[in-house]
């Protein structure tokens, strides 16, 4: 290698690991896509980003069913909304109809052992067909992808020659051919598995493993010279790891996102969700205002990204968040009813929340307390904001009512009863946790007090609440 190669080569690599280390750096969750009960990965997106394009398996919507491998899925967007998943009928087989990428014009599938194009819209026909050498399909756990230029494709799949069980291998194109498939070599790959491997600006390759033993992680590695054999030792890529397990990474076509298939118990099926790069100065700034003014109590944010709690100080509240998203905040401060909202955050913004002075006559709606349908019993997820009601009896003057209430469905007697049986339901609770019984009184009103019409389900689901009286 003469001295001039060697500087240009060091110069590029040093400029590509720099990269992969920007991108770590400067990485945030955008969000989530609507759930699909059924698995989303393999994700890409068209050039202008109207059209999602996804694999899904044990889905008896597949073409073959809940046992076909894969099938191709898409989402469209239509006044700034995903729509529910779409089926590609003019694509999809009984085969395993693997999506490895997408380009301005095709749609790139891996069907047996070979390469098959279509175009990327309606009415989604064939364009070629080329044989991949080196891949046994009879190996189901098949992942991979095709780089932004369409020259490269690397696969994870356990063949002869593999370090552990799934390794990354790799194919040029040669002409109008692919070449045999090649092993990537023992710096990348490991004795666990190695799996979705994609290609990002031809030096730096993002893939998922379970080789630190604490389930899979997205790792990235940079290409040490020209061939893809040697590169650097795989690194962690912290941002994508947050509290779940991942299925497939891909980005958009000019890599200012990044799509995740991820899962946050590993049991749930796997949803997209969008990361973006941003500048560090650009952090979401979010201003909250709490009217009227509140010198002391405390904060709760919590979101898949944050959960922490902060002392009142001020009446403004100044947050700097990493990523967009919903935020839940939770406010308690003396004389005040416990505050509990969503704010949705897509860009900085000033927000005022208004609290509620706890005095005698004022009312509140506990709509986060629920029963199992036609029963006394609290459901789990009511506990926690049961247990925000011992905050109203911090001042030991105050005393409350509790008021039971139903739809108008059913008997009117009967109503009356569970609807008083409930609120006697939440009363056990506040002196099981150290309320004296004589500061709450009950009430049953059963579906005498609607607040909404009983004509629709959804009204008559808002009829049946409890509500809390501050009393004298």
């Amino acid at each position: 290698m003469n001295i001039r190669y060697r500087i240009t080569f060091i110069l590029v690599f040093l400029s590509s690991f720099s990269f992969a280390q920007s991108f770590k750096k400067l990485l945030i969750k955008e969000g989530n896509i609507v759930p699909y009960i059924f698995n989303e990965y393999n994700i890409y997106l068209n050039y202008d980003e109207s059209i999602i394009f996804f694999n899904s398996n044990k889905n008896p919507n597949n073409n073959s069913g809940i046992n076909d491998l894969n099938d191709l899925w898409i989402r469209k967007k239509i006044n700034g909304y995903w729509t529910f998943p779409i089926n590609i009928d003019q694509v999809n087989t009984p085969e395993n109809d693997l999506l490895l990428g997408i380009d301005k014009i095709h749609l790139y599938i891996l069907r047996n052992n070979k390469i098959i194009t279509y175009s990327n819209s309606e009415p989604y026909e064939k364009i070629s067909e080329t044989e991949l050498i080196g891949l046994d399909m009879e190996n189901k756990n098949v992942s991979g992808s095709i780089d932004p230029l369409n020259n490269l494709i690397f696969l994870s799949i356990e063949s002869f020659g593999s370090y552990g069980v799934e390794d990354i291998y790799y194919s040029k194109k040669i002409g109008n051919s692919w070449s045999r498939l090649n092993n990537s070599g023992s710096n990348l790959n490991s004795n666990f598995q190695e799996l979705s491997p994609y290609l990002l600006n031809n030096d730096t390759l993002l893939f998922i493993s379970n080789r630190l033993n604490e389930g899979y992680k997205i790792f990235f590695s940079v290409k040490e010279d020209e061939t893809y054999e040697k590169w650097t030792n795989p690194v962690v890529v912290e941002n994508f790891n947050i509290n779940s397990s991942k299925l497939s990474i891909s980005s958009n076509l000019i890599n200012s996102a990044f799509y995740l298939s991820e899962s946050l118990d590993s049991k749930t099926n796997y949803d997209l969700s969008i990361y973006r790069l941003i500048d560090s100065e650009e952090k979401l700034k979010l201003e909250i205002n709490i009217i009227p003014e509140i010198k002391s109590g405390t904060i709760k944010v919590t979101s898949p990204f944050i959960n922490k709690i902060d002392s009142i100080k001020s009446s403004k509240i100044l947050y700097q968040l990493d990523n967009t998203g919903e935020y839940t905040f939770t406010i308690k401060a003396d004389s005040y009813f416990l505050k509990d909202t969503v704010i949705s955050v897509e860009k900085s913004k000033v927000v005022n929340i208004e609290m509620d002075k706890i005095e005698i006559g004022k009312r509140k709606i506990l709509s986060k307390i629920n029963f199992e349908r036609s029963s006394t019993e609290l459901t789990d997820e009511s506990i926690p904001f049961l247990k925000n009601l011992l905050h109203l009896f911090n001042d030991s003057q105050i005393k409350i009512l509790i008021e039971g209430h139903t739809d108008n469905s059913g008997d009117y007697r009967a109503n009356v009863k569970l609807s008083r049986d409930r609120a006697n339901s939440i009363k056990k609770f506040l002196v099981e946790n150290g309320i004296q019984s004589n500061r709450i009184k009950t009430i049953g009103l059963g579906s005498s007090r609607p607040r909404f019409s009983n004509d629709s389900e959804s009204g008559r689901q808002k009829n049946r609440r409890v509500e809390i009286v501050i009393d004298n």
